[in-house]
């Protein structure tokens, strides 16, 4: 299968500890602008606006696409969108909407957020994430200029790491189904290292959502063995040992959304995306690690 997307990289993931450091951040995306490679970073919360206005330069300057992932926030804030306690929910959705503003100021075509830790209550949580999805994506259509930001929902393991509500790809696909009947600023984003820890195949996790729902999609890796160190979502480099997912893991899985149709979808950065979400060692070079990735992915398309 030729290339036919454009390569993008999670900036955040790739360099641990320097999204909210200002000159870390801004010489790693020089780093990442100088690769002609890629023609996508994805960013999350900038340190301050001096730097905001800094990157969105660097991006223009580059000519390389924007995306900004409203996760790390949400993670790191302990903010919970799917909450039934509405207090808590609101919470939520102010700071979603803050993301909303500075996606839009960076010229991002998407935002990427998951939902709060399942709590036991699915059906519960579930309406309530879809209440604070229809404030963000109404929101999100409201405040854009042009073609209204695209609000994706990534899902995540439920019993292993995050421990997420969303979650198994059955549950994705009804949410998508619900909120794509309501919106047409929304998909879900798919991560290959999220599968193995859902335990579940590429075409499981593909047969399970409506068509036209996958609208961005992340390459990575994962160990699945509960006595290694990086057990859980780690997003560890390709080739880490007892690690899931390698050359024919891509192949496969960049084959099932040929089929799916995913690589002929319309999309606000002109062709699909792909990105690699992967996370050097401590004692690894992150451009070391992206070059690891980008062989992986080339020796995958050629096989």
């Amino acid at each position: 299968m030729a290339q036919n997307f454009k390569l993008g990289v999670v900036q955040f993931m790739a360099f641990p500890n320097s999204d909210q450091n200002p000159e870390a951040l801004l010489a790693s995306l020089k780093a990442i602008a100088l690769d002609a490679d890629f023609s996508l970073v994805e960013v999350t919360r900038m340190p301050d606006q001096e730097t905001l206005t800094k990157v969105r330069s660097l991006l223009e300057s580059a000519h390389l696409d924007c995306g900004f992932a409203a996760t790390p926030v949400i993670l790191r804030q302990g903010l919970n969108p799917s909450a039934t306690d509405e207090t808590v929910r609101k919470s939520a959705v102010d700071e979603l909407r803050r993301c909303v503003d500075e996606a839009i100021a960076l010229s991002a075509k998407t935002l990427t957020l998951m939902s709060g830790p399942f709590g036991g209550d699915e059906a519960g949580e579930l309406r309530a994430f879809i209440k604070t999805l229809d404030e963000i994506c109404a929101y999100a259509a409201d405040r854009s200029s042009s073609e209204p930001l695209l609000i994706l929902v990534e899902p995540f393991d439920r019993n292993v790491d995050k421990k997420a509500l969303v979650g198994p790809s059955s549950l994705a696909g009804e949410l998508a189904s619900e909120m794509m009947s309501r919106h047409g600023n929304f998909g879900l984003l798919i991560d290959l290292s999220h599968l193995p820890l859902l335990g579940e195949t590429v075409d499981e996790c593909l047969i399970s959502l409506p068509s036209e729902s996958v609208r961005h999609v992340h390459i990575g890796n994962c160990v699945t063995a509960p006595d290694d160190p990086l057990y859980g979502d780690q997003h560890p480099p390709f080739g880490y040992p007892r690690s899931e997912n390698g050359v024919e893991q891509v192949r496969i899985f960049l084959s099932a959304l040929h089929y799916s149709g995913y690589f002929s979808r319309p999309s606000p950065y002109g062709l699909p995306t792909v990105s690699f979400e992967v996370k050097p060692l401590p004692d690894q070079d992150p451009l070391i690690v992206l070059a690891n990735a980008k062989r992986v992915l080339r020796a995958s398309l050629a096989s």
